[in-house]
């Protein structure tokens, strides 16, 4: 696909802080403590606080203090607070399954990429609750190259103009209960689809998705949970359980950080302030399909067809190694390289449906598309809490 003409930086930079953007549930919960006070004497390093003294420690009227789990383990992974990045992939072809007349009809990329704004902003923080807000922006764009099928393929013409976009909303709320009990819960939406800054699509189109886990904490070092999600990291509407498993070894060195089935990854800390991380990750949303210049609709495969409800169901399985590192005190460099391979890339015309994998409803798509694998690298800069 062609680059669509560059949108307004500023007044993007505008929108997103206007919404308070965030991104990913496991993140937005992570705790933010304050920045710690200068020590006066440089020279001196600042005595480790032992606070198991504080154990026993007894309220004004004579009952003792409850206490409260935190939201994160030692060693765990830093909340980014603020992050502007860019993904780039390879070379990957993109399969349209046009039927009995046409056949499968291939398009070649050269490339995609996009960028990727994200943040999160405590709006109350402290031991009895945890609230954040925020959002994200993600955008797609392809560079293709020219092949004879593309004037049959609406899928390319679509999007041949422009890029997909996803615009996200979240709130996030981890309620402890006591020393070792927690509440975990999100709600997203999603404003996705082949809009762009000049023509926006209707709000009727924005996408709703709901996490929520209960959790147990036994020790500083390790956390987990089960739960229920209405997701669209699939492509479409799902109804899928939640396990979430952080973990810290003994000697700090290594650890897990798991939100199944969104993402996983073992973590190697070389120093708390140096982390490598390895695993996999799902992302993906159903965007709408405008068909502003009437591809589908034209076309003669779909005469008699609704074109109204056109959507998108778009999924990436993510294989990636990640490094995070500081470049100067908060700011923070990571950098990702890994292999994406695509779960769902097909395009609906009935509305909301939920197919459970085929096993609820095996309702056809209106296009069945196959795109190839693709190398990619992510770099990221961020700015991420005390």
């Amino acid at each position: 696909m062609k680059i669509g003409k560059p949108a307004s930086w500023q007044g993007l930079f505008k929108f997103l802080f206007l919404l308070s953007v965030a991104y990913p549930l496991q993140a937005s919960a992570q705790n933010t403590d304050s920045i710690p006070k200068a020590v006066e004497n440089p020279a001196e390093e600042e005595e480790e606080e032992d606070f198991e003294k504080y154990a026993n420690l007894n309220s004004s009227d004579g009952t003792k203090a409850k206490a409260f789990c935190t939201s994160k383990v030692v060693s765990q992974t830093p909340n980014r607070l603020i992050s502007i990045g860019y993904d780039v992939f390879g070379p990957f072809k993109l399969g349209s399954n046009m039927g009995d007349s046409l056949g499968m009809l291939e398009s070649q990329a050269n490339l995609s990429h996009g960028l990727r704004l994200e943040a999160n902003f405590p709006v109350v923080s402290n031991n009895r609750i945890l609230f954040s807000l925020g959002g994200s922006y993600t955008e797609q764009n392809y560079v293709w190259r020219s092949t004879q099928q593309e004037a049959n393929n609406p899928m390319y013409q679509t999007l041949a103009g422009g890029s997909i976009r996803n615009l996200g909303m979240v709130a996030t709320v981890f309620k402890p209960f006591n020393e070792r009990n927690f509440l975990l819960a999100q709600g997203l939406a999603e404003y996705a689809g082949d809009w762009n800054f000049a023509k926006w699509q209707s709000p009727a189109y924005i996408k709703y998705s709901a996490t929520a886990i209960f959790g147990w904490k036994p020790s500083d070092r390790k956390m987990w949970g089960i739960g229920l999600t209405r997701t669209y990291r699939a492509g479409e509407i799902n109804y899928l359980p939640v396990f979430l498993f952080n973990y810290t070894s003994k000697s700090e060195k290594w650890g897990l950080e798991m939100l199944l089935p969104a993402r996983a990854d073992y973590r190697y800390n070389i120093s708390k302030r140096n982390i490598i991380r390895a695993g996999v990750e799902l992302e993906g949303t159903s965007y709408r399909l405008n068909d502003r210049n009437n591809y589908f609709a034209n076309h003669s495969g779909y005469a008699g067809q609704d074109m109204d409800k056109l959507e998108l169901r778009r999924s990436d399985i993510r294989l990636r190694a990640m490094w995070d590192f500081p470049m100067k005190d908060f700011y923070w460099l990571s950098v990702s390289a890994g292999y994406r391979l695509v779960y769902r890339y097909n395009v609906d015309n009935i509305g909301e449906v939920y197919r459970g994998f085929g096993l609820v409803n095996d309702a056809p798509y209106l296009l069945e598309n196959e795109m190839g694998g693709a190398f990619f690298i992510s770099i990221v800069a961020t700015f991420v809490s005390p």
